[in-house]
């Protein structure tokens, strides 16, 4: 009789700094691994929990974050593709998301989304990827799972910084309730020469949050009555019956567009897709795009550029694009403080992938003249999507809706 035995495979990882080394060794209870821009904080996650599946036979972890739908060409493709070789898996069920070990570990890939489908496990540790999209309902409800016997148990957490008022800034910075690892962009010596250039184009909060990984709010940014916690928020299928309003902003090199949806039961709007193609098209082109964006919707209203710029919105409105001239096209300080008032309401929600949108928002901020702000924006011609946002926004009246602090109910897709 032959009895099979199989080759001896080890986690091999190489933390890149002392910041991962840390965050991976440690025994701490909570954990939490804050992090730039490419300070490589997937990647040390999903060796933490690849590792206490290896060390303990039998153990059950889960991976997660907010939304399932986001973890296949994210999380779950570092961990298949960077982090665990694929000697050490014995079976993979794609649709369940979970992989089974040589050893008998098991390790589920799921979202907190779906809180029912995670009330019945017993983990012996979590990691929770892009914890800034998270509530601490979604924490406390992971540490209530924590219950498999014979195993440490541990919960850990990888994000990207966010505001201050952020319960994972409160709950590890402020009252201390576990041990924290905190990393910036440069810190990672295998980044491209390329890719920290272009880092260095960031400005005001996104780049102290992105790059230098602190946990900064939005003083000194020309909208800082947007509240993250309330109106950034996952991404939801936009029902049909809903309306569309679109801004743009002219140009040869930087054309750009946003797109909004009015929930008719509230009046709150939804930031649902950003428009930014670059140079290469021209206003046919344009309109094509836009027309497959608000496919299957009805599109009331379209407004963009300055005064001047009528012959540009003529050359759209011969292409089947009607655009006209925004409210207070001759007052852009005006227009910005309608914005900053619907802000005020949380009566504007966008959506976690509107990227070049945040990038914007937490970059736009006012001069100084020495410690004193003073009231213009720095470099602003740079900021398009904000341009587009200022121009339809003013067309609204914030003074006559009510104040909402929690956005519609929907069902998450993606």
């Amino acid at each position: 009789m032959v009895t099979e035995t199989r080759p001896e495979v080890n986690l091999i990882f190489n933390p890149i700094n002392r910041h991962q080394a840390g965050f991976f060794n440690s025994t701490a209870s909570r954990l939490l691994f804050s992090g730039a821009f490419g300070a490589g904080k997937t990647v040390v996650l999903c060796a933490k929990g690849l590792k206490l599946s290896l060390d303990y036979p039998n153990n059950f972890g889960l991976i997660c974050r907010k939304v399932r739908a986001t973890l296949g060409q994210t999380t779950l493709k570092t961990f298949l593709d960077r982090v665990c070789p694929k000697e050490l898996i014995k079976d993979y069920n794609k649709s369940e998301g979970l992989i089974t070990l040589i050893n008998g570990s098991q390790i589920l890939f799921g979202g907190l989304d779906d809180p029912l489908k995670l009330g019945s496990l017993e983990l012996g540790w979590c990691g929770m990827d892009e914890a800034i999209e998270t509530e601490e309902d979604d924490w406390k409800m992971i540490e209530g799972r924590l219950r498999l016997v014979g195993v440490p148990h541990q919960i850990f957490a990888a994000t990207n910084p966010g505001p201050p008022a952020h319960y994972l800034h409160r709950m590890f910075f402020t009252e201390k309730r576990g041990e924290v690892y905190q990393a910036g962009s440069l810190e990672n010596p295998e980044l491209p020469e390329d890719y920290k250039a272009r880092l260095g184009e960031f400005e005001g909060t996104y780049y102290d949050r992105y790059v230098l990984g602190k946990w900064t709010g939005m003083e000194g940014l020309v909208y800082s009555a947007f509240d993250e916690k309330t109106c950034h928020i996952s991404r939801f299928e936009i029902p049909k019956n809903w309306l569309i309003y679109v801004g743009h902003d002219f140009g040869d090199a930087n054309p750009a567009a946003l797109f909004y949806a009015e929930n008719p039961g509230t009046g709150e709007l939804f930031a649902f897709a950003e428009y930014l193609p670059g140079a290469d098209k021209g206003i046919y082109d344009h309109v094509q795009d836009f027309k497959q964006i608000t496919d299957g919707y009805n599109v009331i209203k379209r407004v963009g550029g300055n005064h001047s710029e009528g012959q540009i919105r003529q050359g759209y409105t011969s292409q089947g694009w009607p655009i006209n001239e925004p409210k207070h096209s001759l007052d852009v300080k005006y227009q910005r403080k309608k914005v900053q008032a619907l802000h005020r309401l949380n009566k504007v929600f966008v959506f976690r992938d509107m990227v070049g949108y945040m990038r914007e928002k937490l970059s736009m901020a006012y001069k100084k003249d020495g410690s004193t702000l003073t009231d213009d924006i720095d470099k602003e011609s740079r900021f398009h999507l904000m341009a587009c946002e200022r121009y339809i926004l003013s067309d609204f009246t914030p003074e006559t809706v009510t104040a909402s602090r929690v956005p519609v109910t929907v069902h998450s897709q993606r």
